[in-house]
């Protein structure tokens, strides 16, 4: 009677286990199955490199099963690019890669003496050369006495370096990245700048950059108001700023 129970018990273990092993194996094929396999590649918050480099960094295609990709390689993959500060990569069950990048940001577009352009961190390190045509319409365009060798960037005059973060920096705190369009670094005391509009500014370098930028602001808001995009604001005057049309 022992030896009937015992051998009862033993079937039934057995039985448990085909019943496990039968349900993994099921698992194993399901995830294996055509259900699973990758058919979208989004990638979101790229605006300096385009989806297609992302994902030309990314090294991957679809139609191989979502759980076959290395996420850490994707990664590993994505971060060479220079411009890319981290990358979030996780797959979206059934079919997904989600591809999150952090670029780091532009400073500005530097231009040499040799028509070269190249774009700058916003502390004025080298970045990545670029051709004219392909500059980001939001990228100040900057002309100074520098020059670019073993994407190293030297100023003639080391001040000058200085002075422009300190006016990239304002400039973008106080948003009128979108708006300024170039600036010209190359007058030993003076600084000329211009609007997509078209409107020229003039503000000496060796005063008060915060509170220039902080009231060439309000002007251009003033100056908007009144539907005008024309004309000269000249900051050089210790007391007074002078608009005038052209």
């Amino acid at each position: 009677m022992k030896k009937k129970r015992r051998k009862l018990r033993i079937n039934r273990v057995i039985i448990l286990l085909l019943f496990v092993f039968m349900i993994c194996f099921g698992v194993i094929l399901f995830i294996r199955s055509d259900f699973f396999s990758l058919k979208n590649i989004k990638i979101v918050n790229n605006d300096v490199l385009t989806k297609t480099e992302v994902k030309n960094l990314s090294n991957i295609n679809t139609g191989k099963n979502l759980f076959s990709y290395d996420i850490e390689k994707i990664k590993t993959n994505i971060n060479k690019s220079k411009y890319i500060e981290y990358v979030k990569v996780k797959r979206r069950i059934p079919n997904s890669i989600i591809i999150d990048v952090k670029e780091k940001p532009i400073g500005c577009v530097l231009k040499d003496k040799g028509d070269n352009y190249y774009y700058v961190s916003e502390n004025l390190c080298y970045m990545d050369k670029v051709e004219r045509e392909n500059i980001k319409s939001n990228c100040i365009i900057v002309e100074s006495d520098s020059s670019i060798k073993e994407n190293q960037i030297k100023f003639e005059n080391n001040k000058d370096k200085e002075k422009l973060t300190s006016l990239i920096k304002y400039i973008k705190k106080d948003g009128l990245e979108n708006k300024i369009s170039s600036i010209s670094f190359n007058s030993e005391n003076k600084v000329n700048m211009t609007t997509k509009e078209g409107i020229e500014i003039v503000i000496n370098s060796n005063s008060d950059i915060k509170h220039d930028i902080a009231k060439l602001t309000q002007i251009l808001v003033d100056l908007k108001s009144k539907n005008i995009n024309y004309g000269k604001i000249n900051m050089t005057f210790s007391k007074y700023t002078l608009y005038t049309y052209k």
